[in-house]
């Protein structure tokens, strides 16, 4: 497209960039926007504002997770049984706070890369390597971000391992975590009794507990609650309804129909 000369570079530049953002999905260009534009900082988180609660801590050589289930768009509840624990293989999980699209677009990509790997070697992924491919994934969109925070934890032949991973890609490994808006709360709960020495059971309830407290103190978090847990000699399983409730009836007073 010619220009005339009265359009100095700088505007040839601007409209370059302009075309170029604006043929990327629209959750890159408003995250693009927020770097180019920083006074419109109020109107994008605004936009962006989503709102979960995701807990994960190791006990018991094992692995627990534990998440609510709305599904908010700023002050929207858009949906109440959103799924936000995934089995990734048989000895592998995830959970997922952010956009959900962005995490599941990465759970795709992760699972793809899982069976790739253990079909070619015949051999049991490391924990790590899969924290690894989702660093990767983030780190290598980090101008155009994956709006998500990952918990992700399994259990190999080194043991039980629990990773924190967030939207730009750093990876730090813990032995309890929690993600989300909610996450304030639910660390208040957790760090005053978590102890190596827990056992199982009392973890369980300390997980749902957690969750629960955000539940009560967070909008953004809410509805039920969804808890999973990886075992050596179990592999990936999540707990049913009818194990929820009596830990419904004890830390919220209700179960969901």
């Amino acid at each position: 497209m010619a220009f005339p000369d009265v359009l100095d570079k700088s505007f040839y530049n601007g409209y370059t960039i302009f075309k170029t953002i604006y043929k990327l999905k629209e959750a890159r260009f408003r995250v693009w926007c927020s770097f180019l534009f920083p006074n419109r900082d109020s109107v994008l988180e605004r936009t962006l504002k989503t709102g979960t609660t995701t807990v994960g801590m190791i006990v018991d050589n094992s692995i627990i997770l534990a998440t609510d289930t709305r599904v908010t768009s700023g002050f929207f509840v858009a949906h109440r049984r959103g799924k936000k624990v995934h089995q990734l293989s048989k000895w592998i999980a995830i959970t997922i706070a952010g956009r959900v699209a962005d995490a599941q677009a990465l759970i795709d990509l992760l699972k793809a890369n899982i069976n790739y790997y253990e079909i070619t070697r015949n051999e049991q992924i490391n924990v790590l390597t899969v924290a690894r491919f989702a660093q990767n994934y983030m780190f290598r969109s980090r101008y155009f971000p994956y709006i998500a925070q990952l918990i992700i934890g399994g259990i190999d032949n080194q043991g039980p391992h629990l990773y924190n991973i967030d939207p730009l890609g750093s990876v730090t490994e813990e032995k309890v975590i929690a993600t989300g808006s909610g996450s304030p709360v639910a660390l208040g709960v957790l760090e005053p009794v978590y102890s190596d020495n827990l056992s199982f059971d009392d973890a369980v309830k300390l997980a749902f507990k957690a969750v629960a407290a955000s539940i009560r103190r967070d909008a953004g978090s809410g509805d039920s609650i969804d808890v999973a847990y990886i075992k050596p000699e179990t592999g990936y399983r999540e707990l049913t309804l009818d194990e929820k409730i009596p830990l419904y009836k004890e830390y919220l007073r209700y179960a969901p129909v």
